[in-house]
């Protein structure tokens, strides 16, 4: 029995080491899921913290470069044309300069052959560009790669869809000096037949009579402008701290970062180690119009990923991708080394734990009355140890201290000591990273403390307000050197006001800068007021333009009289005229979002509802209708639709214009019922005096044979009188009878190929005892080259009239001439005279049939006063132009030109 019992010294030995063993455990446990905890609380932050500056960053930076590729995209078109422009301007003054110099000494082809020598070697646009020079009837004077076309004629140059591209040129230097003009054409230096889109700008160059000209191919100009962008971008950026990538839709790598992939592969199958599919992840959000990031391991060798975020964005314009990327190595090196961190100080501080509790108990068993006194000792000696270490940031000095406890606690200390320092650089740096990051921010980042001292001056705000960081950091924000007056004022009202929701102010500094700016505060801590600033001073700008061209828009649209309206894609009206609105006799208000169903009764609703679809399926259109609010009222009106298209050419709505064809309607019938009782008119005259005239005639000749066998000259001179004015009047019926089948529409015009010099040859054969009766010598001097395509009938009627009245007005001995030649795109027939001439009222009435008269010619022979009107109308018929240059007694000259073709 006395074995199983226990002493109380044992008891208390045996208690001290059960309740000393527990306490060791449950401290060591506890020690370890506290560090365990703050370790996982830190790391997670760490990583954040991390992982969203990276971001901030990639978004900002391809925000940019999307901003400045815009920027490229839309000067491009102005910069090609601006460099056309110059570089033809150049030429004219080349060539304009040698034509001064050399006008009086050589001819014209010299001169031209001059110039093509100095112009022929000149290039631009990396070659392709060129300047070539036609004359204004369509010949190819010079063409540096096509030298064996040149002398001969591009008017019948055509696209495969029938464009006529040099006629088009020649038309537009015939109505203006100068200008652009889109057309296709092929690459000469390719040698193939292959048209491309060209722009190209052309003058006029009078001396010689001939346009310059200087084009370049879109889509060479294009890809210049992509390659600019793609040579500063590759240039633009830290390849050290971030990726900069950009790839075609197609694959293509046009920028990339990487050892192991260069520009121009094809990158669209490369996987990362998971199996993800990178590039067509970034694809999917390049083309969905919204930009997001992305996370992926990228292969930098056979078997190495590096984990990467990336920032990507689409540049639709040009089929790019744009994406930003960083390495994610440093958060996963920070997780790293704290899980080894942890695992070593865990499995350090067991082992010390257990080693202190094993020493503490023995030295409770020995020593315990001197544990109070060694323990108050030791405290006192770690506390002054452990403020000096704080105070001086270094470790707690190493010392043997009594107990264990106090050794433990001696390396807890130091080892939250260390965490502390750690903390402190980490602080540090992240307060560097922010600094870079808010000096390459694109905004104004601007911070004050509650004095109103500047803590915070970026780079963006130097260049914008034009005063250094080392002028104003530290120092009293400097509103009044700044800003004017009232505007200095104002800034100090609200410099310590914070307020998230960025507000548009408009900017007048003393430097004279005037600007627009978005400005909004954030208060980052108690004693920091940060105001970030972004210059929309362009944008405003734009914003003004399109405010003055709207005004200026429905100023024009509201002083049109005829009704304008436009509809959006759902047929609802958002905008109409003055004349609409006062024609439906609604306003404004009662019309805007409203649809035809609102506003019209169902059945005249379904017309315009019905119309409206066709016009959204992409159709023009025009149609006749009536409109009113009561049937008295009802006015016709010509409907024209147009649909409106957006800039990726989708249907976004209709424009329509009304045109009130009231009154030309009833005009049209009135001038139908004076046509009718014209023709009846013509009509009669026709079938009712030829026949008489026909049997006075053949009388007339009858009686004067008769009269002049007898040898009656009384009679004779009566008959003659009478046969005369018979043949005057016969003349004036056939005149007036095919003048009147032509104004009727009863001639039909019908050109076929005439051998002009015969033709001719033939009518004035039958004028010559007219022209022998006045001893007028009459020489006919026709161009047998080639033949006219024009109507016969009517050749013949001009001809006979034109010789006839000459001879009539020419007097006896006098010449007569007909003259016709082949000049170009002309047939050129000339009738000159040595007759009495015109004045120049009778050379203005000639051809008019409500001032024409007849004239009595010099040996009082009569006429119709219809034959001028005839040779009028029919010259018209064929396209063609009569001049006529006449003086009193000096004879006249009459020209007309008929068009080939």
């Amino acid at each position: 029995m006395s074995s199983n019992l226990f002493t109380i010294n044992q008891i208390l030995k045996r208690f001290l080491l059960v309740t000393g063993a527990t306490i060791l455990f449950v401290v060591i446990v506890f020690i370890v899921l506290t560090e365990y905890f703050q370790k996982q609380k830190q790391l997670s932050y760490e990583k954040q913290l991390v992982e969203d500056e990276k971001k901030m960053f990639l978004s900002i930076a391809v925000d940019n470069i999307i901003n400045y590729l815009n920027y490229n995209n839309a000067s491009a078109d102005k910069e090609m044309r601006k460099k056309l422009k110059q570089e033809v301007d150049n030429a004219l003054r080349q060539a304009q300069q040698i034509y001064d110099t050399n006008k009086n000494s050589k001819s014209k082809a010299e001169i031209t052959e001059l110039i093509k020598s100095v112009l022929r070697e000149v290039r631009y646009f990396e070659g392709r560009g060129y300047i070539y020079i036609i004359s204004m009837d369509g010949t190819l004077i010079l063409h540096p790669y096509q030298k064996e076309k040149e002398g001969t004629s591009l008017m019948n140059v055509h696209d495969k869809t029938g464009l006529y591209m040099i006629k088009e040129q020649v038309k537009l230097m015939k109505q203006q000096a100068d200008g652009f003009i889109n057309y296709p054409w092929t690459k000469p230096w390719l040698n193939d037949t292959v048209f491309h889109d060209k722009l190209s700008y052309v003058k006029r160059f009078e001396p010689l009579n001939c346009f310059f000209g200087c084009g370049e191919y879109a889509s060479d100009h294009m890809y210049d402008t992509q390659q600019k962008a793609l040579s500063w971008l590759r240039n633009s950026y830290d390849s050290s701290k971030w990726n900069l990538f950009i790839n075609h839709f197609d694959g293509t790598a046009l920028v990339i970062n990487s050892v192991k992939y260069k520009p121009g592969v094809n990158i669209r199958f490369i996987a990362d180690n998971n199996g993800l599919n990178i590039f067509e992840k970034e694809l999917a959000i390049a083309q969905s119009g919204k930009a997001d990031f992305l996370y992926y391991n990228w292969p930098d060798s056979i078997n190495s990923y590096t984990p990467k975020v990336a920032y990507v964005a689409g540049f639709p314009g040009w089929n790019w991708m744009i994406g930003a990327s960083m390495s994610l190595e440093k958060i996963e090196d920070i997780q790293l080394k704290t899980q080894k961190e942890f695992s070593q100080i865990s499995i350090f501080r067991s082992i010390a734990a257990a080693l202190s509790g094993l020493f503490v108990l023995l030295i409770i068993l020995r020593i315990t009355k001197r544990f109070g006194n060694n323990i108050d000792n030791n405290f006192k000696l770690f506390s002054n140890q452990l403020e000096e270490a704080v105070f001086n940031k270094h470790p707690i000095p190493h010392t043997q201290y009594f107990t264990s406890e106090f050794n433990s606690l001696h390396k807890r200390a130091n080892e939250l000591l260390q965490k502390h320092l750690s903390n402190i650089k980490a602080l540090t740096e992240s307060e560097e990273k922010f600094r870079i990051l808010v000096d390459s921010a694109p905004l104004c980042v601007v911070g004050i403390d509650n004095e109103g001292v500047i803590k915070i001056w970026n780079k963006q705000s130097e260049l914008f307000f034009e005063i250094e960081r080392d002028q104003v950091i530290n120092q009293k924000a400097p509103l009044d050197s700044i800003f004017k007056k009232e505007q200095s004022e104002e800034a100090k009202a609200n410099m310590f006001v914070s307020n998230s929701d960025f507000q548009l102010y408009p900017m007048q500094l003393k430097s004279g800068k005037t600007a627009y700016q978005y400005w909004a505060s954030f208060q980052l801590s108690d004693d920091l007021l940060v105001w970030i600033g972004n210059d929309v001073t362009r944008l405003k700008e734009i914003e003004n333009e399109l405010i003055e061209n709207r005004n200026f828009l429905n100023s024009i649209l509201d002083n049109i009289p005829s009704p304008v309206f436009y509809k959006d894609i759902n047929g609802l009206y958002q905008s109409a005229n003055k004349a609409f609105l006062e024609l439906i006799n609604r306003t404004e208000e009662e019309t805007i979002g409203k649809g035809v169903y609102d506003m019209y009764n169902k059945e005249l609703a379904d017309i315009y509802f019905a119309k409206d679809q066709e016009v959204f399926e992409g159709h023009y259109q025009q149609y006749d209708a009536q409109y009113g609010e009561t049937p008295e009222t009802y006015r016709q009106y010509t409907f024209y639709k147009a649909p409106v298209r957006n800039i990726n050419g989708e249907v976004q709505g209709l424009i329509g214009v009304m045109l009130d064809i009231t009154e030309r309607i009833e005009v049209e019938k009135q001038l139908k019922e004076l046509n009718a009782t014209k023709d009846k008119f013509f009509s009669i005259i026709a079938h009712d005096l030829i026949n008489p005239f026909n049997s006075m005639i053949n009388i007339g000749e009858l009686l004067c044979l008769a009269i002049k066998e007898e040898g009656n000259e009384e009679l004779k001179e009566m008959s003659t009188m009478l046969n005369t004015a018979t043949k005057r009047g016969y003349d004036l019926l056939l005149n007036l009878l095919e003048w009147s089948r032509s104004q009727t529409g009863r001639i039909q015009f019908s050109p076929t190929q005439v051998n002009v010099q015969k033709e001719v040859d033939d009518v004035v054969s039958l004028l010559i005892p007219m022209a022998e009766n006045k001893k007028i010598a009459l020489t006919d001097e026709i161009d047998n080259t080639q033949q006219l395509h024009c109507d016969l009938n009517m050749l013949k009627t001009i001809v006979r009239n034109l010789v006839s009245n000459a001879i009539k007005f020419t007097p006896e001995e006098g010449d007569v001439t007909i003259t016709g030649k082949f000049e170009q795109d002309f047939f050129h027939l000339i009738v000159k005279d040595t007759g009495v001439g015109m004045n120049e009222r009778t050379r203005n009435e000639l051809f008019k049939l409500d001032k024409s008269t007849s004239s009595k010619g010099t040996k009082g022979e009569p006429g119709t006063g219809l034959g001028m009107v005839l040779v009028s109308d029919f010259v018209a018929r064929h396209k063609g132009h009569i001049e006529v240059k006449s003086e009193l007694k000096k004879g006249t000259q009459i020209h007309i030109r008929i068009p080939l073709s």
